[in-house]
């Protein structure tokens, strides 16, 4: 998480000071989680806006944190998921309402293994960094309707493994990720669901996420 939250303080620290039109924005939601195994996570959220009244340009940036509320169990053992993503980018609007969006993306997540009595047995955790670019549209009217597609190219990439008496470090491959959301907005408030696919590489296992938020615009 730590390398999401210096995104985001970086967002807020090179935002314009003058002239301003911020909007901040908090999300609570849950996500269902397919990688190797099946789980539902709760998610939480924090999103900050600019965009100058009448400009096409709108430069943003979002910070997740992705926690557990339950735990898959296979025979003795129990898995549990956890992580966070951080972004910041632009949105380049045209008249018609399509938009062209850019960011610098993070990923990261991990899954912890303990046997039925607690005792630890592995921690794996895998961290993404790279570029975001995609399309997406966006009405006008009384409820807004924004949907995009993305596609994510890592450019960094680690997954470390901490076991019982060993800890090791690879570098998985970099293989093309994508995303695709679409969200329902009124005034002060939006309802979005969110598909994201995240391949690994290798023998890795994909992690897909479906998630489903409600946000509400301060």
């Amino acid at each position: 998480m730590k390398f999401q939250l210096i995104l985001f303080l970086l967002f807020i620290s090179l935002a314009p000071t003058s002239g301003q039109k911020f909007r901040f924005a908090t999300s609570l939601g849950t996500s269902y989680i397919n990688w190797s195994q099946n789980q539902v996570s709760l998610t939480t959220s924090a999103a900050l806006q600019f965009q100058k009244p009448g400009k096409p340009t709108q430069l943003y940036g979002h910070l997740q944190v992705i926690g557990n509320m339950q735990s898959t169990r296979i025979g003795d053992q129990s898995v549990a998921f956890r992580g966070g993503k951080g972004e910041i980018g632009v949105n380049q609007f045209t008249k018609i309402g399509l938009f062209a969006t850019t960011s610098v993306y993070s990923l990261s997540m991990a899954k912890k293994t303990i046997t039925a009595n607690k005792d630890f047995l592995s921690d794996e955790k895998f961290s993404l960094h790279g570029l975001r670019a995609g399309l997406g549209f966006k009405s006008n009217g009384k409820v807004k309707t924004t949907a995009q597609v993305k596609v994510f190219k890592p450019f960094l990439a680690k997954v470390s493994l901490q076991g019982w008496e060993n800890e090791q470090s690879t570098t998985p491959d970099n293989p093309i990720g994508y995303q695709a959301s679409v969200e329902f907005r009124l005034t002060d408030w939006s309802f979005g669901i969110n598909y994201e696919n995240i391949r690994y590489g290798g023998t890795y296992a994909n992690l897909k996420l479906t998630s489903a938020q409600v946000t509400y615009f301060f």
